[in-house]
């Protein structure tokens, strides 16, 4: 792996994610471990961690490679922010594509079609996707240009990296609701349970807001690639929406 930051394709959205996510990822850990494991589960971790050192100046460093590999898997190989928590949870991908991208993308020849485009693009929305928008913002062709490609790239990362971090969050929450109900503690450790619970509380509540302001840089950068496609591709995104109106019968005037 190339570890420098840069975007050439999508692919790299996806790598920039792991370097971000990997600092999120160990400070969280590390959060864990003090804020929410209760002493006598701490030295349990901490005995494995020593038995699995086999080298003195491996042992502070085991932990950050544990998160790093775990950044490694949520980001690049499950890809939980896109495939699994947008996807079952958020689902703003999908919404953005049906209700934002294909009626701004169309908008030019919104007169040439009827309702069904609407109702059949619910359904099919990754061909839709596939005949109209991404034609015009792949990687390969570069249609619009490959500086409002990267601009789209960049922020898209942010939003993508405020979603893995209120996953981060909420496991951590749920971690910590679990410790209260069923561990028998000292109020010395609820007290102290109780304070990372609400820093996690708060930190959620400033990942959301984090959240919206970059969907809204999403959003702009979006606009920008569609206001290109207009200005420099209408008439073949005119060819590609009449063909893909006739495969799916959708009536589509001349």
């Amino acid at each position: 792996m190339d570890f420098k930051f840069g975007y050439e394709t999508y692919q790299d959205v996806r790598k920039n994610l792991f370097y971000y996510s990997i600092p999120i990822l160990n400070i969280a850990g590390f959060f864990l471990f003090f804020g929410i494991i209760p002493p006598k589960h701490q030295t349990v971790i901490t005995s494995l961690i020593e038995y699995l050192s086999s080298f003195a100046l491996l042992k502070p460093l085991l932990g950050c490679a544990i998160f790093t590999i775990i950044s490694l898997l949520l980001t690049e190989t499950f890809q939980v922010h896109d495939r699994w928590y947008d996807r079952f949870v958020i689902k703003w991908r999908f919404r953005y594509a049906t209700d934002f991208i294909l009626p701004r993308l169309i908008h030019p020849l919104a007169s040439k079609i009827n309702y069904r485009f609407h109702m059949e693009a619910e359904k099919h929305i990754k061909e839709f996707q596939e005949s109209l928008y991404y034609p015009f913002v792949g990687d390969r062709d570069g249609k619009i240009g490959k500086n409002l490609l990267v601009k789209f790239y960049e922020r898209i990362t942010i939003y993508w990296l405020t979603q893995i971090i209120e996953i981060v969050i909420l496991i951590c929450l749920l971690t910590a609701i679990l410790y209260f109900i069923f561990y028998p503690a000292d109020p010395t450790y609820i007290q102290s349970l109780a304070n990372s619970f609400c820093i996690l509380i708060i930190a959620f509540i400033l990942n959301r807001i984090w959240a919206k302001g970059s969907l809204k840089s999403v959003r702009e950068a979006t606009e920008n690639e569609i206001r290109a496609i207009h200005e420099k591709h209408l008439v073949e995104l005119d060819a590609n929406l009449k063909n893909l109106c006739q495969d799916f019968s959708i009536p589509y005037a001349q």
